[in-house]
């Protein structure tokens, strides 16, 4: 009997929903950036486009609102259930803004020297890092 088809490679896969990609795709992902930093060989994995991209959504996205349910609460429950996803909207944008303008011996992991970093950052960059998206 052949092995079964892959899901991806089945044709009913086109109609499937795609999987949410979570944060531990996403920190792979960005592993695997660093990475090629160190050893650039091949495709990078993400261009800066794409991390500006990502950003922008980031920052576009609103808060939830209450959705369905919002009938069957109290209006102090609903002004709470905003004021919650504001306070997170502003927490992770809060992140993003500290991450993006401290230096980079901020964010070098224990076991890389700030001297890794500079020599990292004195070779040249990618032919994407100048590009306009």
């Amino acid at each position: 009997m052949p092995p079964a088809d892959p899901p991806a490679a089945h044709p009913s896969a086109a109609h499937r929903p795609r999987r949410p990609i979570g944060g531990d795709e996403i920190r792979e992902l960005i592993d695997r950036d660093e990475a090629y930093d160190e050893n650039p060989y091949g495709e990078p994995p993400l261009l800066v486009a794409r991390y500006r991209a990502s950003l922008r959504a980031v920052l576009a996205t609103e808060p939830a609102e209450p959705g369905l349910f919002e009938r069957a609460w109290s209006q102090r429950e609903r002004d709470a259930y905003r004021a919650g996803g504001q306070a997170t909207h502003r927490v992770i944008v809060g992140a993003m803004a500290a991450a993006l303008t401290a230096t980079l011996a901020d964010h070098a992991p224990a076991d890389h020297a700030p001297a890794d970093r500079a020599a990292a950052a004195a070779r040249p960059t990618r032919p994407c890092d100048d590009a306009r998206p």
